[in-house]
């Protein structure tokens, strides 16, 4: 079975909460001038090849003022006004499970709400001439013939642009030195057959003994397979079932739970990271120019010719609330001005951490599982180089020789986990060569250092001293850097920690409210991929029509 593949015939319904109605004020109703689509568009069309000292992606905002007192922000800005419009589906997040929830509704009236200037959340590309870069996620599961996602890809004109990395094809390097056969034990030979075993082993788990996730049949005997394997960590898991773990193989998987988790192989569920990490070495992903910002970018072009979504960005929802049996939402337009739309259904398609603010009255059962879901930061930044250089393969990650055991001073150090060769996608079609690094932050509270004077000269710094053997490996230095582009995102990747599929944390915070309100992100189920993302969007939209 491929990762991420699930029967999204078989998506059910949830269970119903009852949330009480607040009263409304009589503030006038704004009316919206137009907007150039364009500008929000999942992909930007760079006006030159090169690097910018703009950091990108998460803005600072007032976010925080109003999430903290949403009350005192309503009453300083006069209150909820009325009701200007109505539709049949509001969806609260224009990141990939909006955008998919939104190309999921088609003929029915739908408004689009994204907080940031542009779509795609942690899905964006940019393009310059015939290089495309992604600025986040660039990972999508291999799918079968005429199943959901093929017929997607399809349908938006992105399936011929799909490469797959094949199985067990991508090399890894260490100290900065191309290592095309890790398996074969080419880091240390004198113990080959240490990597013979862990690889077997993993080889045998994707064959037959691979998790379902998401769960979406409702299989007795699956849950509890899931359940069992999610109680335990996966540094466990990896003792129980390997032993003596190679010190090379550990740290490919802690380097790999940082950079696809935010978070350790000790603090993450087994069977959310046996799911990745037996699937991508062993199974292979399918993967496009420009990361999966094209998956967006391409569905948000289908639906403005279909003509049937208003898409409203920098439109940041304040409040959700079910009203009489319909949807309410309060949301402060691109002019910093309230506005409230009514709708019969509504799906709230930001992350938790935002809806348990957002969604008003909340029980309290479910505010704690969301209150329950933690997130990490990450970074990415492109580097664009002066010249063309062949890619050995696609996502190759930075071996050192040693595991980390300190996450906070490691991942410092170390800066980045893995380094895409962003046109391995395209076969190199390009006159100038790409590098996207990945640069994850997997512990708490790191949110608090992304806006801080002098990030981008810092990381500039630690990139350049992390890069500086790879590019010597290649016959490059750091002059051959044309430029840099930082992106950063703060809440962006739920931390699938033990215990919480298990515990039922994820399902009750994603919890049906009122039989009009639905929530679609990867954090429904702590699984942070597009097929999660889109499953639970597609489940959600089903919900609303």
């Amino acid at each position: 079975m491929d990762r991420r593949q699930f029967m999204v015939g078989s998506l059910g319904a949830g269970s119903l909460l009852m949330l009480p109605p607040l009263a409304r004020s009589s503030t006038p109703a704004y009316t919206l001038p137009f907007i150039n689509a364009q500008d929000m568009a999942p992909l930007e069309r760079l006006s030159a090849f090169g690097g910018s000292s703009v950091i990108e992606g998460d803005v600072h905002d007032e976010a925080h003022e109003i999430f903290w007192n949403k009350e005192g922000y309503l009453l300083k800005k006069g209150g909820i006004p009325q009701s200007s419009s109505q539709y049949d589906v509001i969806i609260v997040g224009g990141g990939m499970a909006g955008l998919s929830a939104a190309y999921n509704l088609r003929g029915l009236k739908v408004l689009l709400l994204e907080g940031q200037p542009r779509l795609g959340g942690n899905s964006k590309s940019q393009q310059s001439g015939k290089s495309f870069t992604s600025q986040g996620a660039a990972y999508l599961a291999a799918f079968e013939p005429g199943d959901e996602f093929d017929q997607l890809y399809t349908d938006i004109g992105v399936k011929r642009l799909l490469r797959n990395t094949g199985s067990e094809a991508e090399p890894v390097t260490m100290n900065g030195k191309l290592i095309p056969d890790f398996w074969s034990g080419a880091t240390d030979p004198s113990r080959s057959a240490d990597f013979k075993r862990a690889h077997d082993i993993l080889r045998d788990v994707f064959e037959n003994k691979l998790p379902e996730l998401p769960l979406w049949d409702n299989s007795a005997s699956m849950r509890t397979y899931l359940n069992s394997l999610d109680q335990m960590t996966f540094t466990n898991w990896l003792k129980r079932e390997i032993g003596n773990v190679h010190p090379h193989v550990m740290e490919l998987i802690t380097l790999y739970c940082w950079s696809s988790f935010g978070g350790s192989p000790a603090e993450l569920s087994a069977a959310q990271g046996l799911y990745f990490f037996a699937s991508d070495t062993q199974g292979g992903a399918n993967v496009l120019p420009g990361g999966n910002g094209r998956v967006a970018h391409a569905m948000y072009e289908k639906m403005k010719t279909r003509g049937n979504v208003t898409f409203r960005s920098n439109a940041f929802a304040i409040d959700v609330r079910s009203l009489n049996g319909k949807a309410q939402v309060c949301f402060k337009n691109e002019s910093g001005v309230l506005e409230t739309a009514t709708a019969k259904k509504c799906i709230v398609a930001s992350p938790k951490k935002v809806a348990k603010f957002v969604v008003d009255k909340l029980s309290a059962g479910q505010h704690k599982a969301m209150d329950d879901i933690d997130y990490r930061a990450y970074l990415v930044a492109n580097i664009f180089l002066n010249k063309k250089v062949a890619s050995p393969g696609y996502d190759v990650y930075s071996l050192q020789g040693s595991n980390p055991t300190n996450d906070y001073e490691d991942s410092k150090k170390r800066c980045m986990a893995d380094m895409l060769f962003a046109d391995w996608a395209s076969k190199d079609n390009v006159d100038q060569t790409i590098l996207t690094l990945y640069l994850p932050l997997p512990y708490d509270m790191a949110q608090q250092y992304l806006f801080v004077d002098g990030l981008y000269e810092k990381y500039k710094d630690r990139v350049k001293t992390s890069i500086a053997p790879h590019l010597s490996n290649m016959g490059l230095s750091w002059s051959n850097v044309q430029g840099m582009r930082l992106v950063r995102y703060g809440h962006s990747v739920p931390l699938a920690k033990a215990g919480q599929i298990a515990n039922g944390t994820f399902e009750r915070a994603s919890a049906d409210i009122d039989g009009c309100i639905f929530f679609a992100n990867q954090d429904n189920w702590g699984n942070p991929c597009f097929e999660t993302s889109y499953g639970s969007a597609l489940q959600a939209a089903r919900k609303a029509r």
